[in-house]
């Protein structure tokens, strides 16, 4: 299990490099973080690029997620249904003064 640490309101960019398959040409990729109740609190759409993937979090979305411990789990698929979570963990939205210092 990975853990993500991020503050309410800052930008930050994750990448998730994948194992066990040779290519991703033709799939998708999401990370979706949500309570332990199974409520999604935010989605992000990955960047795809060879075995990488990049999910960019911008301050406009991160400070809309609620303070705590969340959960995250990655998905990429492709149009012939292979489903795949590479990636699970938690993801902790940490408190700060000030989240939108405009």
């Amino acid at each position: 299990m990975t853990q993500i640490n991020l503050k309410q309101g800052d930008a930050t960019t994750l990448t998730e490099v994948i194992t066990g398959l040779s290519s991703l040409s033709g799939y998708s990729a999401k990370l979706y973080i949500y309570t332990a109740a199974g409520v999604v609190v935010g989605t992000m759409t990955g960047t795809i690029n060879s075995l990488t993937i990049t999910y960019q979090f911008l301050n406009e979305n991160t400070k809309t997620y609620p303070l705590g411990m969340h959960n995250f789990e990655t998905k990429i698929w492709d149009a012939a249904d292979h489903v795949y979570t590479p990636t699970t963990g938690t993801f902790n939205i940490e408190a700060v003064l000030v989240n939108d210092p405009s």
